[in-house]
């Protein structure tokens, strides 16, 4: 029996205040994401490293949204379509780990079929580790102010922190030993022939250390280029778990439970549920 067709005999979601303001959050978090992945795949160390702190505020702030609005209507399911107040989320802060810990207890215990699980590799993980030491506001949003103090506070620069716990993983299961390290080594090499003597390289990569040659520079570009799609892909790939847990409660609270505060919300993340060719290849986010 589909529970949809109950839907007739019921008001009109318009009529309330709770689903217009989960509504507006929905479309906020689904904007938040794309800015935040999308950014993820111009970030450079030449001229876009601005791009990085577009993705790491998006991302961040984005899962720790979706993550509570899975919270939100799984307590709504509890307590028979009653919200939580401010407390009930407030108690998370923005631990971005714990909260999607949470999220993941939901989906096993509400028995969620989900087609895209949650990932488990490596670098899915240093992802999440990254955005929630940059949720931290000590660690990760206000680290550029907070370096100024002290000298010794490097290492956790959110850039920094990206390039050695996120961009090297990467690097070294697309990269290293494979045929695009062939081929962007010898570009460059052929790049560094013809204008190395007539060219003035003065650049600082994301671990802050310097390049002053053409050789290093282009070499850099190529494995940026690597970290850039994957690295999208890889923060895609919880996004869409994310996605799809969010979707499938708020389904479940809406026709099973006949909670019309979420009715149609799932609509908003439709665009990051789709394949992994997609969220390989296509750039610019949420999806058109």
């Amino acid at each position: 029996m589909d529970n949809r067709n109950e839907m007739d005999d019921r008001g009109d979601p318009q009529d309330s205040a709770e689903w217009h303001s989960i509504r507006r959050e929905a479309a906020l978090v689904r904007h938040l994401l794309g800015s935040g992945v999308t950014g993820l795949g111009k970030a450079n160390y030449a001229d876009k490293a601005g791009e990085y702190y577009i993705a790491f505020f998006g991302l961040s702030i984005g899962l720790e949204r979706l993550a509570k609005l899975t919270l939100v209507a799984d307590y709504a399911i509890m307590e028979n379509g009653e919200m939580p107040d401010k407390q009930y989320l407030k108690k998370f802060g923005h631990k971005i780990y714990e909260l999607l810990n949470a999220v993941d207890d939901i989906s096993k215990n509400r028995n969620l079929q989900l087609k895209y699980g949650r990932p488990t590799n490596e670098i899915s993980a240093a992802i999440i580790n990254c955005l929630d030491a940059f949720a931290d506001a000590g660690r990760g949003r206000y680290a550029n102010f907070a370096a100024l103090d002290d000298p010794d506070f490097g290492e956790q620069e959110p850039i920094r922190k990206w390039w050695d716990d996120v961009a090297e993983r990467i690097l070294t299961e697309h990269y290293s030993e494979k045929p695009v390290q062939k081929r962007i080594e010898n570009n460059a090499k052929i790049i560094d022939a013809l204008i190395s003597p007539f060219t003035f390289v003065n650049y600082t990569n994301e671990k802050g250390d310097a390049m002053n040659d053409v050789l290093s520079a282009s070499i850099r570009t190529g494995k940026t280029e690597i970290v850039q799609r994957y690295g999208r892909f890889y923060a895609l790939t919880v996004v869409r778990w994310l996605s799809n847990v969010f979707s499938q409660l708020s389904e479940v609270a809406c026709y099973g439970h006949h909670i019309d505060a979420f009715f149609g919300v799932w609509e908003y993340f439709d665009t990051y549920r789709v394949d992994d060719s997609f969220l390989k290849t296509r750039k610019i986010w949420p999806l058109r």
